[in-house]
């Protein structure tokens, strides 16, 4: 396909942007008469590409025991044959990408059709090896999700068909089922709406977390979602997508025993989830009482959707539920018996994650209506931290989870995807009763690249030659062949910021999102800072995308691309800047000071005018789409505040929860991440003039600033839901801008390289070459990194040596480990030798607690 003798054309003018008049909400101008969309595969082609619709014919095909595509040409036709809709469906998506080199993605689309379109010279005939293709996890559901409207649903029903998912979890309207339910059971209204959450908590609580985070929603609000499920569920079963509902697994709120008293004896208290969220009871499965609340729970979801489906979600005692002395089989059965009941033949699909479903529970349930999604987030191995489970031979689906809370980075594990087929299909590996994949990231809308080539493993049976495939996926990324942009790309893998090197939560996390420390190495609790990569490739991939800007400037995926990759050069430029200004702290040098966290604060204004240049990175548009959930001034301003919440603090409070969520998007950077730097800088300086006493720089954040950032979901300033400013003309002014101090740390980064220290019987000096360093007379500083083992480091005294000659040293108490203080030496060098001796580096140390202790050593020349 990738050869001009592989292909025929066929004439056919198709407009350029194709998108406008999909009926996905774009404006556009008023069209003339045209006739309706039809249903179906036939829909989805007519709202996907109008202009092009009638030169398609879609047919049959039969299986022959899995399900295939075929993509030919006849009379002037693209002939998409498949033995399912949603095969159908993908043979459309495969011919979009890999024949007529379009592209859709969550981060813009280039579906500038040739006039001539392209068809293959013989039938392209693919099948899938995976039955079962599961998208979307509960978290995704509110992270991205929770303010979809219709338009925008559509279109990600449309993108899933043609990427081949065959089974889609929905949430949207379970809001109605709950409020039905609990009213057929006496619960009173007003305590129904106390416990139904906001779109944006409903994620947690439908996996029961919690109760009522971000309500009440009102009477309109919940038919609302209800009718947006329904459409949403209406859609699917057009295209040949399973919905995926959720079942009935036990979860009442947590005084229902207070208000119908038959159900107290048989109630199971689940505690407190994380940072105190009281979560829901649970109706014990086996008890008598279970099947007659279960019907109404069932009977009331198919009202609202409109019917049975053949899958329901749900999990039992999801991340450290108590069953109490509840057998946990018998559990099971009874959940999956009520299931059946109230659709015959279905399945159960329970999510495989920190632990769940255990071999106990398990072992109650009939393997022929079970299947279990493992979530897979170490983007090396493709496990998730220990040997891939097979359930005792239950169904069970591989799924990616190479996002947490929809956080921004550019991340994925490309080496993982290109060899999944072989990973997962080879038979010498034991994957048991293995069924499919599953897309089950927390959050999407980011990392095109990686996602694409996921899609396209779901169509494989064979590894990809990576190289081959890059080859493709920039022709239809960008729209032309163009060697630079292909350049490009090839300097972002040579970065290895897409090859992690072990298991972490997500991207790498800037600080830039941090609350403000002086040793901030990451965002959130759970997730990583380690910087793997080679952060100085990634602005030379940067600086060699904006090269093609004259060809592709115009390209919505291209300006995509450069801001995010822009984006990203940028924000590594965080840690260094924060560690120079810390140092410079420490040495009492204010201009330093001055100069380094000055240029600290430019990274966050310049990311944010690069970030409002797309319209991809905005939070007016996060804001904007909350707000029309609701009906009314007050629930608008109260869906607002959820939206700010969900995305900064989390929880409205400060706990460990604090910026999961968090998002490098235009608005944020500026008005929320900006000045709680800006106030943190402001207190060092002030304490290095004398006007602030030192302690109060003690536990800063949350004396000093929690409540300013806890108050930002309260704000109501409106933020743009259109680009504003030239994406190309600001990312050349800021690589051209940062660049050399991309270089510049990068190439004193490498100078550290090797600088290991690990304490060892005997140890307590450390001795390191510094003879390549120490270039000239100067000042330079020795900064000590804890990073392994269950001690902290003391450091005694550090000294530079000429030969045996101390010519230079910095005596006093410092300390590494979870917390850093006084881990920075200075050491002034007068003059450098006039022989040959060596120079090297001697540090007095010692254990904390113990010898079990490892990090590295920086060594740079600060003046």
């Amino acid at each position: 396909m990738k050869s001009p003798l592989n292909l025929r054309v066929m004439s056919l003018c198709i407009g350029v942007g194709v998108l406008a008049s999909q009926g996905y909400g774009v404006a556009s101008p008023k069209p003339a008469k045209v006739a309706p969309i039809p249903s179906g595969v036939a829909g989805l082609i007519r709202r996907v590409t109008p202009g092009a619709s009638a030169n398609f014919r879609v047919e049959n095909l039969p299986s022959q025991g899995g399900e295939r595509f075929e993509i030919r040409g006849d009379n002037g036709k693209v002939v998409l044959r498949g033995s399912t809709p949603i095969a159908q469906a993908s043979a459309y998506g495969w011919y979009l990408k890999h024949v007529a080199n379009a592209h859709l993605s969550w981060g813009g689309d280039q579906t500038k059709l040739p006039a001539r379109l392209p068809l293959p010279l013989a039938p392209l005939q693919i099948s899938t090896p995976y039955p079962k293709r599961h998208a979307l996890n509960y978290c995704m559901l509110s992270y991205t999700a929770a303010f979809w409207d219709w338009n925008r649903w559509q279109r990600e029903i449309d993108f899933l068909a043609l990427n081949g998912f065959n089974q889609v979890l929905v949430t949207a309207g379970m809001e109605k089922v709950w409020l039905q339910t609990l009213r057929d059971l006496g619960y009173p209204e007003d305590k129904i709406k106390q416990y139904i959450a906001s779109p944006a908590y409903a994620a947690w609580w439908h996996m029961g977390n919690l109760e009522g985070m971000g309500g009440p929603m009102s009477d309109a609000e919940i038919e609302n979602e209800a009718r947006l499920g329904r459409q949403i569920v209406v859609r699917m079963r057009e295209l040949g997508i399973t919905p995926v509902l959720t079942g009935f697994v036990g979860l009442l709120p947590n005084d229902i025993g207070d208000y119908v008293p038959d159900l107290k004896p048989d109630l199971l208290p689940q505690g407190m989830w994380v940072s105190g969220y009281q979560r829901p009871i649970v109706l014990k499965p086996t008890s008598a009482q279970f099947p007659r609340v279960a019907a109404l729970w069932y009977k009331n979801l198919h009202q609202v959707y409109g019917g049975h489906t053949s899958a329901y979600g749900g999990d039992l005692f999801h991340e450290g539920g108590r069953p109490g002395n509840t057998p946990l089989g018998e559990a099971a059965k009874s959940v999956q018996t009520a299931m059946q009941v109230a659709s015959p033949n279905s399945i159960w699909v329970l999510q495989g994650w920190q632990g769940n479903p255990s071999p106990q529970l398990l072992a109650g349930l009939d393997p022929k209506k079970t299947q279990v999604l493992q979530l897979c987030r170490d983007m090396k191995e493709g496990t998730n931290g220990a040997p891939l489970r097979t359930y005792d031979g239950m169904p069970w689906l591989w799924g990616e989870l190479a996002n947490f809370g929809g956080k921004v980075g550019l991340y994925g594990g490309m080496p993982l995807m290109e060899k999944l087929p072989n990973f997962l299909l080879d038979p010498t590996k034991g994957r048991g009763n293995l069924q499919g994949v599953g897309l089950l990231s927390e959050g999407i809308e980011q990392n095109p690249l990686y996602y694409d080539l996921f899609f396209d493993d779901i169509w494989r049976s064979k590894d990809v030659q990576l190289g081959s495939w890059l080859d493709g996926y920039e022709t239809r990324r960008y729209g032309a062949k163009n060697a630079t942009a292909r350049k490009a790309l090839q300097l972002l893998m040579e970065s290895g910021v897409y090859s992690p090197t072990g298991l972490q939560e997500g991207p790498t996390e800037s600080i830039l999102c941090a609350k403000p420390a002086r040793d901030a190495r990451k965002a959130s609790s759970w997730s990583s800072g380690k910087v793997y990569y080679d952060t100085d490739k990634i602005t030379q991939a940067a600086q060699t995308l904006l090269q093609a800007a004259p060809q592709f400037k115009a390209q919505e995926t291209y300006r995509y691309d450069l801001v995010d990759w822009t984006r990203q050069a940028i924000a590594e430029l965080a840690r260094p800047t924060l560690a120079d200004a810390m140092a410079a702290y420490d040495r009492k040098d204010i201009p330093a000071f001055n100069r380094y966290t000055a240029q600290y604060l430019e990274l966050l204004r310049d990311s944010d005018r690069l970030l409002a240049s797309e319209r991809h990175w905005l939070l007016g548009v996060w804001i904007a789409r909350a707000k029309a959930k609701g009906t009314t001034p007050t629930e608008k301003a109260l869906m607002e505040q959820n939206a700010r919440t969900l995305v900064t603090t989390w929880s409205g409070k400060i706990d460990e929860l604090n910026d999961y969520a968090h998002r490098q998007w235009a608005g944020l950077m500026r008005d929320y991440y900006l000045p709680r730097w800006q106030a943190f800088f402001d207190d060092h300086r002030a304490v290095l003039e004398g006007k602030l006493p030192a302690a109060q720089l003690n536990n800063w954040y949350n004396t000093r600033r929690a409540g300013a950032d806890i108050a930002f979901a309260k704000a109501t300033t409106t933020y743009p839901t259109t680009a504003q400013g030239d994406t190309v003309a600001i990312a050349r002014e800021l690589l051209a801008k940062y660049a050399p101090l991309s270089s510049e740390y990068a190439r004193i980064a490498r100078q550290t390289t090797g600088f290991r220290w690990k304490l060892a019987e005997g140890v307590a000096q450390f001795k390191f070459d510094v003879n390549e360093t120490v270039l000239q007379a100067g000042t330079y500083q020795a900064t000590f990194q804890w990073e392994d083992g269950d001690s902290a480091l003391k450091i005694h005294s550090v000294a530079l040596y000429e030969g045996e000659k101390k010519v230079a040293e910095d005596t006093h108490e410092g300390w590494t480990g979870i917390e850093n203080r006084q881990n920075s030496f200075l050491l002034e060098l007068p003059k450098l030798r006039t022989g040959l001796e060596s120079y090297t580096l001697r540090a007095q140390v010692e254990g904390a607690s113990s010898l079990n202790s490892a990090g590295t050593l920086k060594f740079v020349r600060v003046k």
